[in-house]
């Protein structure tokens, strides 16, 4: 089954051209390692399709046009399209013109983004409030889908790529021009140390969730937050404890500010923080759980120490009249993982729970009027047929697209993901011409020597013993124990409390820049990252060696 099962046609995959045009396709495993629903499978092609296309053009990316995009068996493959050696000569130039003012100002120039981005979120979060969607007419309700698919689903990715693919191409000439220069590579334990001890959202996010939990600590709530497994039905016992009513309104507040999150970042994958409250309070337990200070801030003052001493043996080995350049480089090089971690919240997570709340909204409608059978329902429908039923709904029937595309889905989700199509040995060469397979798909890097069951493409130093528990989705994160290692596809902003009560982590995709690198990182544990089958390969119990030194996977009860 391929892209035309799911009513998207351009992104319908020709095994005999395809090929022929691009010698591999790597799966996005990472965001998505089985078939999302096609709701959300829609929103993320679209988006990501465009943004990756229109951004390096846009930016002139020197050696890469950016990606082109298929579906196989309900999942994304994606391809570079390489710029011509005639071509690169002039995108160079370009590029080098289109980045100066994030090379001179990074913190000024993405702050000036923001705040322009955030104003078209804003209108958009007052109309879709949980409160106040419901108010809507069905023909308002129409129009800002409408107008939510422009400037906030594209929006978005144009925004995001026209920032990411830059500073991850910039990253990566720096990585290049340190390791010819001092020797000193990216995977070196010198060169990590570059990108540590950055404070910026997300950890304020993950410190407000530490702060929560020590207050609820203070005012005697520990045994009913560690005794109460269901969260809604916790959320209850607050509301009627004179204690919990005294904690509940700073934890509103909180949920006010940061509930436009999603589990994950494609839209339709559950519902806002905003939309059930009682979700953080899962990630309040964790913090409780750990106890003492929060770690990214007791670590912080090591981390930037050890930045400076790194910054300093390396600029010490390039040459004076090569050592400007390079401190513009090591710069922006420093705030790749920054806005790595930032951009998340700031733009995925309000593109998609805005999505969420529009979807949700028409959902409950249509189930009302009898368009379809459970609000659910909405999730196996496209924007066109959401369309023709959104004002005349009681003279519509959804539900044949919604059996059609439960049956494709069903049969996708039993067949097992294959990570490459096509000549996996080009993807090598790919790795020095697109920063963005650099950093987010690269293969494993094997050595046999090591005798290790997995091999990490990037890694975070230390080594740890454990057990393994081995998590699929962002929705399982309460299964974890303090202590465990986390064996996972990949993980993403929401999994950030996570990383306080874990002794290290293994994902199956990312390299360099992963949410789960940079975490393991602040958080002072071991991580061996794109291993590609951590997941398949370890079960839940197994006593397993991280050797993040190494970039090795060891199980030890085989």
């Amino acid at each position: 089954m391929g892209a035309g099962d799911y009513d998207l046609n351009q992104f319908e995959f020709d095994p005999e051209r395809d090929l022929k045009s691009y010698p591999v396709w790597f799966g996005d495993l990472m965001h998505g390692p089985r078939p999302w629903r096609p709701l959300a499978q829609w929103a993320w092609a679209e988006g990501i399709a465009w943004g990756m296309q229109y951004g390096p053009e846009t930016m002139s990316i020197p050696q890469t046009k950016g990606w082109d995009f298929r579906l196989v068996n309900g999942l994304l493959y994606c391809a570079v399209i390489e710029a011509t050696p005639e071509e690169i000569p002039e995108r160079e130039k370009v590029f080098r013109e289109k980045v100066t003012p994030m090379i001179e100002d990074f913190d000024g120039e993405w702050r000036k983004a923001k705040e322009k981005w955030l104003a078209v979120v804003d209108y958009f979060k007052e109309r879709c409030h949980p409160e106040r969607i419901k108010q809507l007419s069905n023909a308002e309700l129409l129009d800002i889908l409408e107008d939510y698919q422009v400037r906030i689903l594209r929006g978005m990715w144009t925004v995001h790529w026209c920032w990411m693919y830059p500073i991850f191409q910039l990253y990566s000439m720096f990585a290049e021009l340190c390791e010819q220069l001092t020797g000193i590579g990216i995977e070196h334990p010198t060169f990590k140390k570059l990108l540590g001890g950055f404070d910026n959202e997300q950890f304020r996010l993950s410190r407000r969730l530490w702060q929560l939990g020590a207050e609820a600590k203070e005012l005697g709530l520990a045994e009913l937050f560690l005794t109460t497994e269901d969260n809604e039905e916790l959320l209850s016992k607050l509301e009627q404890s004179e204690a919990g009513r005294k904690w509940l309104p700073a934890y509103r507040e909180f949920v006010e500010e940061y509930g436009w999150m999603v589990a994950q970042i494609p839209i339709t994958l559950g519902p806002t923080w905003l939309q059930k409250p009682s979700l953080y309070l899962r990630d309040v337990k964790i913090a409780m759980a750990k106890g003492g200070d929060y770690t990214p801030d007791a670590e912080r003052e090591r981390l930037v120490k050890e930045r400076e001493e790194a910054e300093r043996e390396i600029l010490a080995k390039v040459p004076s009249e090569q050592r400007e350049w390079f401190e513009a480089l090591m710069r922006i090089g420093q705030r790749s993982s920054y806005f790595s971690e930032e951009h998340g919240i700031f733009l995925d997570m309000n593109q998609c729970s805005i999505g969420v709340h529009i979807f949700t909204e028409f959902g409950r409608r249509f189930a009302e009027a009898g368009v379809i059978d459970d609000q659910e329902d909405i999730y196996f429908l496209f924007p066109q047929e959401v369309r023709k039923a959104a004002i005349a709904m009681e003279r519509c029937n959804l539900r044949p697209y919604v059996e059609k595309r439960r049956k494709q889905w069903e049969a996708n989700m039993a067949i097992e993901p294959v990570p490459f199509i096509g000549d996996v040995a080009a993807l090598g060469a790919l790795l020095w011409k697109d920063s963005m397979i650099r950093i987010t798909s690269a293969p494993p890097t094997v050595k046999p020597e090591l005798k290790a069951d997995l091999y990490g493409a990037s890694s975070v130093p230390g080594v740890v013993e454990g057990i393994a528990r081995v998590i699929m989705a962002e929705s399982e994160i309460d299964q974890v124990q303090p202590g465990e290692i986390l064996v996972t596809p990949t993980t993403s902003v929401p999994w950030t409390p996570v990383f306080g009560i874990i002794s290290a982590v293994i994902t199956d995709f990312g390299g360099s820049l992963a949410h789960a690198a940079i975490m393991a990182r602040e958080y002072k544990i071991p991580a061996v990252v794109g291993t590609l089958e951590g997941s398949r390969k370890i079960k839940t119990g197994d006593r397993i060696r991280v050797d993040g030194d190494l970039g090795g996977v060891f199980i030890l009860n085989k």
